[in-house]
């Protein structure tokens, strides 16, 4: 969460996949010190994401009794997570070698719609634990 936040406060100066002269600033070496740490800060973001799907993930299936939603979807959408993940750095590996984008903006997004899905499911696993025991009481 923190590396996002940081990550919101240290846009791009310019986007080098659609712009040439962008892209010739940045191999240059003359873009501000912000795209670097756009970039560290994204990765930080998207790891740690993945790092507490996985675990939470985990936890859930042990006790799916307790999180049945994410028991059940949460494995899928790890496997969504880590491919739209593959994607994109699949894709920065493309550009920075000069092949093309290789659809980056759709990965960076699609990473993003699984992380919102999957926190989405973990707030209703939540919600639905909480009414149960209130109901045991």
């Amino acid at each position: 969460g923190a590396a996002t936040a940081v990550d919101s406060r240290l846009p791009l100066s310019c986007a080098p996949t659609v712009d040439a002269g962008c892209l010739a600033r940045q191999a240059a070496g003359d873009v501000p010190w912000t795209h670097t740490a756009h970039t560290v800060s994204s990765g930080l973001a998207v790891a740690g994401a993945l790092a507490g799907m996985v675990l939470l993930t985990v936890v859930a299936r042990r006790e799916p009794v307790v999180w049945p939603a994410l028991a059940r979807s949460g494995p899928v959408l790890v496997v969504l997570e880590l491919a739209a993940t593959a994607w994109t750095l699949a894709s920065v590996a493309a550009f920075e070698s000069g092949h093309g984008t290789w659809g980056l903006g759709v990965g960076q997004r699609l990473q993003v719609l699984f992380i919102a899905v999957w926190i989405a499911v973990l707030a209703w696993s939540l919600a639905a634990a909480a009414a149960s025991a209130a109901r045991r009481g």
